[in-house]
């Protein structure tokens, strides 16, 4: 058995302090990735930037308090980190528009982060948004 690379452990880190700790989220972004960060969610039209993710955490945070963002498996390889996890919540306000519904949700998701410099400078992510709707009660199921 190998130990975790330095990277991985960094990135865990990260995903722990970004999603697990409300109103940190600033901080973390400001540290922890480039300044021109760029991440590329698969039902966005265009890539958010760091202050646009940053507010999107913050959003998430707000409308699933008691939200978790678990790393279910995460593989690293070069400066690339490919993670699997699952979200867990109840929704508790206003999120993608969706008014609070109290209901409790789980839906997964696969990310792709590229570091430069020991940094997170972009991600590519694949979260079940129709899997979130449908829990919500905002698309049928």
């Amino acid at each position: 058995m190998s130990s975790k690379s330095e990277l991985l452990r960094d990135f865990e880190d990260t995903w722990d302090a970004l999603w697990h700790r409300p109103g940190q989220a600033p901080s973390v972004i400001a540290n922890r990735y480039t300044p021109d960060f760029k991440i590329h969610v698969n039902s966005l039209p265009n890539p958010l930037g760091a202050e646009a993710f940053t507010r999107f955490v913050l959003g998430w945070q707000k409308a699933f308090p008691d939200g978790r963002m678990e790393l279910l498996d995460v593989i690293d390889k070069d400066n690339k980190v490919w993670c699997y996890w699952i979200s867990t919540g109840t929704h508790s306000d206003v999120y993608l528009e969706v008014p609070a519904t109290h209901r409790k949700v789980a839906y997964q998701g696969v990310d792709i982060y590229r570091y430069e410099g020991g940094k997170a400078a972009e991600c590519w992510a694949f979260p079940d948004v129709l899997t979130l709707l449908r829990q919500l009660g905002a698309i049928p199921q």
